[in-house]
């Protein structure tokens, strides 16, 4: 049954990026013995002889060593602060790029399904700046800033090939949080932050589809705070003519809810390097990217990261329905 919470919410994932930055205990390093059971499971998968990296199964990756290590993350994610660094991953040293990018999807099938992350069905996406800009373009093809957002399964995860050579700075913050400053500022908003918003589909409408989506920024449900933040989408589907004018109120609560992550000490920054994963649980965090600039004449400095979308249907938390629908990835 979905409520509308008006007091505080309390738990792991209600945290401030200025403590968590201090404790560290977020990051987990790569080892030697990590390489290893990565080296088996590529010589076994490559026995399989299968023609894409999407065609790996979880078994046919084994990890009996690593797979500890993935069930820790995995909880950290669930029932933790929702985020989780893996660093030192030796991309171009003692991984090819290819290979970095089988154990990647190795690790994301050992968490859960990997489902499509846009319309034409990619279960791996490509970030990095191919020029598609516009109002109502997804950003993530751009070198822009995105602003704090959501994606829309249970996790994201994000494997940096090549950083930029300046910029593309990662920022994530606890939504718990943000409600907190709700609760205890602005009461009134409450209501709208749990109201169902047309919301666009960014160009990315399945087909019968009228271009927008009806969706939540909040959602209590079987004992879970769940959020899935896009203001902006919100404010888009105002193109549309049939999708309602949002109302003063429901702009101001917008503008005031955006400007809450951008507070000192509220968000953890972190700069991606070469062959860090970060992994986030997308109903307890917002993350940001701020805009970057590539080398245009060294690729080795040009922003290129890989994303997963981790959906954990039988297992991750309770979910309202409008969330719940996102479990399958984008409709395609």
């Amino acid at each position: 049954m979905t409520e509308i919470l008006t007091e505080p919410v309390s738990a792991p994932n209600v945290w401030r990026g200025d403590e968590l930055a201090g404790a560290g205990h977020w990051i987990v390093r790569f080892t030697e013995e990590d390489f290893a059971d990565f080296e088996q499971a590529l010589a076994f998968a490559s026995k399989k002889h299968v023609r894409d990296v999407t065609e790996i199964r979880a078994e046919d990756f084994p990890l009996p060593k690593f797979q500890e290590r993935i069930d820790d993350i995995v909880n950290r994610l669930e029932h933790g602060p929702g985020l989780v660094l893996l660093r030192g991953l030796p991309i171009y040293d003692r991984f090819t790029e290819d290979e970095a990018t089988v154990i990647y999807w190795g690790i994301g099938r050992h968490m859960g399904n990997l489902v499509p992350q846009n319309r034409k069905g990619d279960l791996v996406g490509h970030i990095r700046d191919l020029g598609r800009r516009g109002p109502y373009e997804r950003a993530y093809a751009t070198n822009e800033g995105l602003g704090f957002h959501t994606d829309s399964t249970d996790f994201v995860g994000l494997m940096c090939l090549r950083p930029a050579l300046y910029g593309g700075e990662s920022f994530v913050a606890s939504s718990g949080l943000l409600y907190n400053f709700v609760v205890g500022e602005h009461p009134e908003y409450l209501p709208i932050l749990n109201k169902n918003f047309p919301t666009d589909w960014r160009s990315e409408e399945p087909p019968g589809s009228p271009g927008w989506y009806l969706e939540p920024l909040y959602s209590s449900f079987g004992g879970a705070l769940s959020a899935t933040v896009r203001t902006g989408r919100a404010m888009s589907a105002m193109r549309f003519p049939e999708v309602p004018r949002l109302t003063a109120d429901e702009v101001s609560c917008f503008m005031y809810f955006d400007s809450l992550a951008k507070r000192p000490g509220v968000a953890l920054g972190m700069q991606l390097q070469t062959g860090d994963l970060q992994f986030l649980n997308n109903f307890v965090t917002v993350h940001d990217r701020t805009a970057f600039v590539d080398d245009a004449a060294d690729p080795a400095r040009q922003r290129h990261l890989l994303r997963l979308w981790v959906s954990r249907p039988g297992t991750g938390r309770p979910l309202c329905p409008e969330y719940a629908a996102w479990r399958n990835g984008y409709p395609t």
